[in-house]
């Protein structure tokens, strides 16, 4: 018989690592919470995942990433590595994305854990972007445009590219942050075409298994 992923602990994780990223502005905590972002995400990858090959990828991935994230954050020529380090990130979230998706789409049945997997796959898609968006501000800095009235005095940090992806991925609009060049208004109109279709396909597939369960069930009547 399948089993389930234990889906809950990601969903917190998540949820509280999108709220500390986001608080934080002292730099030195900044890293420590991305190391434990790291941390977490490979333990919930591990205790998520059933399949054997699937750990074989997800667990060197996630240390890799954590050996580079690590490494980027001492190096004092860290350009390269923080390349290799958003690169390694977004194989990584990329993945553990696909095996929960898969996992979920296999359900028969809708219980609070498959809820707790589609809530998280939404969290994880917006953690993905930020990736991409990372590494093009990696090669042009200058690819998103923050208001300096609202950024004034402060370094652009991860927390704030997570805002910028998770207001992209809502499609609830721009106000204070925009994309500045054309690669990255394609990938802003990718993610919201993404956070549009997730939605309306999960939807379909809860309906779709909630209304085959009670045909089953009229029929067995």
């Amino acid at each position: 018989m399948r089993q389930t992923g234990n889906y809950l602990f990601l969903l917190v994780f998540l949820f509280v690592s999108m709220l500390l990223l986001m608080s934080v502005h002292n730099l030195m905590l900044m890293k420590l919470v991305g190391l434990c972002l790291i941390t977490g995400l490979c333990a919930s990858a591990f205790l998520i995942t059933r399949r054997h090959r699937d750990q074989l990828i997800l667990v060197p991935l996630g240390i890799l990433a954590l050996a580079v994230y690590v490494t980027t954050n001492t190096a004092s020529e860290p350009f390269l590595l923080k390349f290799l380090d958003k690169i390694l990130w977004l194989a990584f979230s990329g993945y553990l994305i696909l095996i929960v998706f898969r996992q979920i789409f296999e359900a028969k049945s809708i219980k609070a854990q498959e809820i707790y997997g589609a809530i998280s796959i939404y969290l994880l898609l917006g953690f993905l972007f930020t990736q991409i968006y990372e590494i093009i501000m990696v090669i042009d800095p200058a690819a998103i445009s923050f208001d300096p009235r609202n950024f004034a005095g402060n370094s652009i940090q991860v927390g704030d590219v997570i805002y910028f992806s998770f207001v992209t991925l809502a499609t609830v609009g721009y106000g204070d942050v925009t994309p500045a060049i054309p690669a990255a208004r394609a990938v802003c109109v990718i993610e919201s075409i993404t956070g549009i279709m997730y939605v309306a396909i999960f939807i379909a597939k809860f309906v779709s298994i909630h209304s085959g369960r009670s045909a089953k069930s009229a029929e067995q009547e």
